[in-house]
């Protein structure tokens, strides 16, 4: 039975006309009592709160029958029963897999209805990039234990060990047990697939969910995290163990409240480092019985893999002593004796020991002494595994190791097929070489977005033998080829598919995102065709956060020197517009000469096609150029002009840049209730957190800009709430900024304290003193404190002045308030004297003129 008392927030799920009350065990239809079992109730509250999510077979019988043995097709008459009462459509099944329920489920049913519902305010969950489901940990207590108090004692621990010893498995469970123990709580970022130090703060920070500023990205990260309180795990450090060591420096010294575990091969050699050596598992005595020899680690890991290939298997008095041995030839390594267990129940466990004995031997014959453990060791099973291949099985296993990361199923038939269909090697040969590939632990099957679509991965070290063998049969260059030609198509095919629907930008990038390794692997192959590299530099561009500024910069030089060359009139109008779009926010003028070629090819692409769309997109991003420039006329004049051909053509790809163009437009005209209107309407199309999270900032100044304060106070609240329990302090204090420069256009000072003194504590961390200063003034004005206000003053225009920066119509509202006051209080000689001593005062000096009850 499901536990009593469910947690108050779950108490009543509503999909459609259905209302499942689960303290009262009562599912009402259109508000009616309807019969169930209690078997079938217990089942549906099961798929209802995790509605739309495939529920496997295994984990529904654990739920629905805990601690019980029952038949699988329980399941099945449960279903039925439910499918009787909701109707045929409800709960669908995906064969061999589990069940779902294809229903909305709303989570607030009993909510009062009088109530308003708070603002939606749409935050990026606090992600843990953990596996949704973690394999056993068998053989690891005392190491979890002894990790989980070295992490308690220390910022910085390294988990070292060979490859294939279990690292990552174990800090994934240390992890996955310590969730809710820091305020931020964990993460865990794979750095296998990053290629260099400069893209390791940017795959950071795009994990933890976190924007960096300018400049070095390693200096943003660490103002990122320094004010998070959680555990970070970084996987796979050995290739970057400089860099990660660096970085791993800085962000300990700027984040007191960081606990960071790094797995890798060697030490990174830091002076807070505290190392764990990971040993292998614990091996029996050769004479062990069984009892004795299930209480090790290595005898349990490999028992629990066999009966994983296969229920049957069982340790017995007859086979221990062989497998014992099995276990002890391969020296304890959980990757090593994982690989053997798997072939296990096929050959049987005499035949295995038999197999297994020759070729170690054969490599103790040729081993070289000075070759890493993991080389010796990993070596040997990785070629006795291979040896039991089928010729087709051994060309997809080398083939796949050109991939970087993972890959669905579908470039992995791309990469594995023969070109062209000449040979014996289809898709469908592909996909049962996968299969076995998969069984025998060569590839890991990662769960994808949708539980009917996993992706493929090889682990570094079976990738680096397969690589071995790609070059050996001298196929590196053409499986190369056919990576970079997969990649250029399924980006290709993504982008096409949103540029002629409705789809938004953060849609297409969740689609194509775990592919980025892949498109840098094609990348990174130095004799990629030029047209084929500027197809996919220029879709990865395209695509990539704007966190990723050191690489997007890469891109973009890369894509203006192939452009100059490149022949096709369809690649060049997509590669101008993405570098136009690439360049214009970080350098203008380069963005303006982009922008102007990609409208000279788009006006060619439709004379010759008929084809305007590009056209069209191209000159909502010309417009928005003009009005950084503040063209306002010329701006006019191309709005006008896409407008037309929206119009005759029914199509609209360039929208979101006709309403940026069209909102800075509306600025520069002093429009700002036109303003506000185009805020609402582009925050209403973004998918994108955090896109939509600029957007409510946006709006809230938009709001306060018409003088609707209340109204820009309600949405700042609702988006302070919102980012208070995110990671993202960067834009939780540019968000306290718009909510209190609302509230002070309230009068509400009592209410704007508490906000300003937390949002201050950050301002020097992130650069927001001038911004936050204007408020700080009008604060000291609004309690009556003008000298305080005056100093402020000074101090405000003095930041603003340090960086160059104007302030923008709300800011000079309230810089304006404050002055006025301050003056009218003091007298116009005081007054000024005392600003020009606040344009001197240093930032450690401003909290107690700011947040002091004297007047100072």
């Amino acid at each position: 039975m499901l536990p009593p008392n469910p947690s108050p927030s779950r108490a009543s799920l509503r999909f459609g006309r259905f209302l499942l009350q689960i303290d009262e065990r009562r599912l009402l239809i259109d508000d009616r009592p309807a019969p169930l079992g209690s078997r079938a109730f217990d089942l549906l509250v099961v798929l209802a709160e995790r509605s739309g999510e495939l529920v496997g077979k295994n984990e529904l019988l654990e739920l629905v029958w805990p601690g019980m043995v029952v038949e699988e097709g329980n399941i099945a008459v449960q279903v039925n029963a439910l499918r009787k009462v909701l109707g045929g459509d409800l709960i669908g099944t995906v064969p061999g897999r589990g069940y779902r329920l294809a229903a909305r489920v709303d989570t607030k049913a009993t909510a009062d209805p009088t109530t308003p519902a708070p603002a939606p305010v749409p935050v990026p969950d606090l992600q843990t990039r953990l596996p949704r489901v973690l394999p056993a940990l068998l053989g690891r207590r005392q190491d979890l234990a002894t990790l989980d108090a070295l992490v308690d004692g220390n910022a910085l621990v390294s988990v070292i060990g060979a490859g294939g010893i279990g690292k990552t498995l174990l800090v994934q469970h240390l992890l996955d047990a310590r969730r809710r123990a820091h305020p931020h709580g964990v993460c865990w970022v794979e750095l296998a697939g990053v290629p260099d130090a400069a893209t390791l703060p940017v795959t950071i920070a795009a994990a933890l969910g976190v924007r960096l500023g300018g400049g070095d990205t390693f200096d943003a990260l660490a103002l990122a995290v320094g004010p998070l309180d959680l555990l970070l795990a970084l996987d796979n450090a050995e290739h970057l163990a400089d860099a990660v060591g660096r970085l791993a420096a800085q962000l300990i010294d700027a984040a007191p409240g960081l606990k960071l575990v790094v797995t890798s091969q060697a030490r990174l050699g830091v002076r807070v480092e505290r190392v764990m050596r990971l040993a292998p598992l614990d091996l029996p005595l050769p004479t062990a019985g069984v009892a004795q020899a299930l209480g090790t680690g290595a005898v349990s890991l490999f028992v629990d893999r066999a009966q994983a290939a296969d229920a049957r298997f069982a340790l017995t008095e007859s086979n221990v002593a062989v497998v014992i041995a099995v276990c002890r030839s391969l020296d304890g390594l959980p990757l090593a004796i994982e690989l053997a267990a798997a072939r296990a129940p096929m050959l049987g466990i005499h035949s295995l020991a038999s197999s297994m004995g020759d070729r170690l031997r054969l490599l103790t014959k040729n081993r070289i002494r000075s070759a890493p453990a993991r080389q010796r060791t990993l070596r040997a099973t990785l070629e006795w595994s291979h040896g039991f291949l089928d010729a087709i099985e051994r060309v997809v296993f080398r083939r796949l190791a050109v991939m970087m990361g993972s890959c669905s199923l579908t470039l992995a038939q791309q990469i594995g097929a023969d070109a062209d269909g000449d040979g014996p090697i289809d898709k469908w040969a592909v996909l049962d070489a996968l299969d076995v590939l998969a069984d025998r632990s060569l590839v890991a099957v990662l769960p994808g977005d949708d539980d009917d679509s996993p992706r493929y991965r090889l682990l570094e070290s079976t990738r680096a033998f397969a690589w071995e063998q790609l070059a050996s049969a001298a196929e590196v260059e053409a499986t190369q080829l056919r990576l970079a030609q997969a990649v250029s198509h399924l980006f290709a095919e993504a982008w096409e598919g949103y540029f002629c629907s409705s789809t938004l930008m953060g849609t297409l990038r969740r689609a194509v995102a775990p592919d980025f390794d892949n498109a840098r692997a094609a990348l990174s192959w130095t004799d990629c065709p030029a047209s084929l590299r500027l197809r996919i530099a220029s879709h990865l561009l395209r695509v990539l956060p704007y966190a990723f500024f050191a690489e997007r910069r890469l891109l973009c030089d890369s894509c203006e020197a192939l452009l100059e060359v490149e022949p096709s009139l369809d690649v060049r109008v997509f590669g101008w517009l993405t570098v136009a779009l690439a360049l214009l926010n970080w350098h203008p003028q380069r963005g303006r000469v982009a922008t102007e070629r990609a409208v000279a090819s788009a006006r060619e692409q439709a004379l010759l096609t008929g084809d305007r769309r590009y056209l069209c997109h191209a000159l909502g991003v010309l417009a928005y150029s003009m009005t950084l420039s503040q063209e306002v006329e010329s701006a006019s004049q191309v709005l006008a002009e896409m407008q037309v051909i929206e119009r005759a053509d029914g199509i609209s790809p360039g929208g979101l840049w006709r309403a940026d163009a069209e909102m800075r437009l509306a600025s520069l005209r002093g429009d700002h209730a036109g303003r506000l209107r185009m805020t609402r309407e582009k925050l209403a199309r973004t998918t994108d957190p955090d896109d939509a999270l600029i957007g409510m900032a946006n709006l809230v100044g938009a709001e306060l800009a018409v003088g609707d304060a209340q109204a820009a106070a309600a949405t700042g609240r609702a988006l302070v709430a919102g980012l208070a329990s995110s990671r993202n302090e960067l834009q939780l204090s540019m968000a306290r900024i718009t909510l209190c420069a609302a509230l002070l256009a309230l009068d509400a000072d009592a209410e704007a304290r508490p906000i300003a003194e937390a949002g201050w504590s950050q301002a020097t961390r992130f650069g927001l003193q001038g911004s936050w200063a204007d408020c700080l003034a009008l604060f000291a004005a609004l309690e009556k404190r003008p000298a305080a206000a005056a100093r402020l003053c000074g101090y405000a225009t003095a930041s603003h002045a340090r960086i160059g920066e104007r302030r923008e119509i709300n800011e000079t509202t309230i810089f304006d308030r404050a002055s006025q006051f301050a003056a009218s209080a003091l007298g116009v000689a005081e007054f000024e004297r005392l600003q020009a001593e606040g344009r001197v005062l240093r930032d450690e000096e401003v909290a107690a003129i700011a947040f002091g009850t004297a007047d100072t």
